[in-house]
């Protein structure tokens, strides 16, 4: 196992400077990158801003601060990249930008260097085809905000080697985050089964079971920080909808995409960030009321028949999916849900307590109603069939 010293990010956006943030929390120097000085300031003012947060906050003395901030260097070129031990990649997802990172850190760094992908959904494999160093090339997904979240998602491609594995879980472990080691597969572990829960409360608004609040409201009080559609509206449904084509291409009629999302984007409802989406915002982001004008594309709601555990049956049926296909191991699949997202109980947790014979029982009536969405996973019914409640 490798002793990583000295760590560079590539890019200075959101997720860059956040990563960058919580390398220096652990008082890794950090070079940041980035194309412009434009960019390479505005992602240093996005460290400072989460440092002067910390201190505001009692979390981080403005001693400790300055030490920290000073243990970044912003750099637009590679001249300092050759004693690097490891890379971390936070560029856009489009994969000619990342070819050319990979093509340009291959070049530049020793032989020995890891390059870590930030990617949430890219193939590991074929970006470490992009590399002279294969097994050297691994996913590191963070999520967001990086220096807060305490998941980060381990993926090997088919060329990674073990000692690259173990080098990385060991320094994501010492970031003080959760390091899940996760198989390659569309969206990895979390975002997969996040996104069957997301496009099931589109389904629930679209079918007029309930209003954009009474969905909201329930799901938080059954077992998450935020409603699906209160999130949506923070992530943007322009990037909710080019996420759930790209699961619907790689999984199947599973992960249907609601046409709802769809005629959201073309009408610019797309959340905070145009003030209007499932709810209407004002300049400062604060929701003022739900968006009426979504009545054109959804059925009129009938409170009180919604309940929550229908948005988180599709959820358990991909985590027993997920299981099958040995994604993660069974221990660490509850609490990657919880660390990543917040939950308050993961999905098998959920399964458990339901039991799972009402969890197949409910999923075989959705499935006559609904379709693909709720096939039952082959595995729980092996469960069920077995006579065993839990999946313990």
């Amino acid at each position: 196992m490798t002793e990583i010293k000295k760590v560079a990010v590539i890019g200075a956006g959101t997720m860059g400077a956040s990563i960058a943030a919580a390398l220096i929390a652990k008082n890794y120097p950090v070079l940041l990158k980035e194309s412009s000085e434009t960019f390479l300031a505005r992602g240093l003012a996005t460290i400072d801003s989460i440092l002067k947060k910390g201190v505001e906050k009692g979390k981080v003395s403005p001693q400790d601060a300055t030490t920290q901030r000073g243990l970044v260097t912003g750099t637009l070129d590679y001249a300092n990249f050759f004693d690097i031990d490891l890379v971390i990649e936070a560029v856009p997802e489009q994969v000619e930008i990342k070819k050319s990172v990979l093509k340009d850190l291959n070049d530049n760094c020793k032989a020995s260097a890891i390059i870590a992908s930030n990617t949430s959904s890219m193939s590991i494999s074929q970006l470490g085809s992009f590399s002279s160093r294969p097994a050297k090339t691994i996913g590191m997904h963070f999520f967001n905000p990086a220096h807060l979240m305490k998941l980060v998602e381990i993926i090997p491609g088919l060329e990674t080697d073990q000692e690259t594995i173990d080098t990385v879980i060991d320094f994501a472990t010492k970031l003080g985050k959760l390091a899940v080691q996760v198989d390659e597969c569309a969206s990895f572990l979390v975002n997969r089964l996040l996104g069957r829960y997301m496009n099931e409360s589109l389904w629930c608004l679209e079918e007029g079971i309930a209003s954009q609040d009474e969905i909201d409201q329930k799901t938080c009080e059954y077992n998450m920080p935020v409603g699906p559609l209160a999130l949506r509206d923070m992530n943007g449904a322009d990037i909710g909808l080019w996420v759930a084509k790209y699961n619907q291409s790689e999984y199947g009629p599973r992960f249907e995409v609601p046409p709802l999302l769809e005629s959201m984007v073309k009408a610019n409802y797309l959340g905070k960030k145009t003030k209007k989406g499932f709810y209407i915002y004002d300049d400062q982001g604060v929701k003022i009321g739900s968006n009426p004008d979504l009545a054109k594309f959804v059925k009129p709601a009938t409170s009180g028949d919604f309940k929550a555990e229908r948005l988180f049956l599709p959820m358990i049926n991909e985590a027993f999916l997920a299981l099958q296909e040995n994604v993660c191991r069974k221990e660490d699949l509850d609490k990657a849900l919880c660390a990543g997202l917040g939950m308050r109980k993961g999905p098998l947790a959920l399964a458990n307590e339901m039991g799972l014979s009402l969890c197949l029982m409910l999923m075989e009536e959705n499935f006559q109603k609904h379709g693909e969405r709720y096939r039952p996973a082959p595995l729980l019914k092996r469960y069920v069939f077995a006579g065993r409640e839990t999946i313990d």
